[in-house]
């Protein structure tokens, strides 16, 4: 009989053991998971340039950075802008990190395109001064194009805070 208490015992010890290292992970805070939004938020305040911004779309077809090819490597986007696409934002969650970096290098070439377009006569000299200091970024799955002000450094700040929330 006390043979039988003891493997009980044992038995008992064990199940409960197993219990509580199975329920640590589950009471442990589980780390906030980035998104577009947070993200292009993040950017937003670090940049202070809202007050230009009018539209927001979640839809990579209003980004005309993007080929249709392109647009098939996002899965999920956040884009805000103003009714000159000169002060915009994008972040942009790629399928993969193979797909990010071939957006990255799409952003980066969008980027020099329109710093010598000739569309460019449409624009103040401030705005073009915006493309020309707009910056890219990629980490991980997520891409970024900030052209949040004409001067560099503010367009920076965005980017930091963005990759500090990754």
């Amino acid at each position: 009989m006390a043979k039988f208490r003891k493997i009980i015992c044992t038995i008992l010890a064990m199940t409960l053991l197993i219990g509580l290292v199975a329920a640590e992970p589950a009471q442990a805070k589980p780390k906030s998971k980035a998104n577009c939004k947070a993200l292009c938020s993040a950017a937003l305040k670090a940049t202070g340039g809202s007050a230009n911004l009018k539209y927001a779309s979640k839809s990579a077809l209003d980004f005309g950075a993007l080929s249709s090819a392109a647009r098939k490597k996002v899965k999920a986007m956040q884009y805000v802008f103003d009714a000159k696409e000169a002060y915009s934002l994008c972040v942009m969650e790629a399928k993969n990190v193979s797909q990010a970096k071939s957006l990255f290098g799409t952003l980066n070439k969008y980027k020099k395109r329109n710093c010598k377009s000739d569309y460019l006569s449409d624009y103040t000299t401030a705005e073009k001064q915006v493309f020309q200091n707009a910056v890219c970024g990629q980490k991980g799955k997520y891409v970024w194009y900030i052209a949040m002000s004409p001067k560099k450094d503010v367009n920076m700040k965005g980017q930091t805070a963005l990759k500090k929330k990754l």
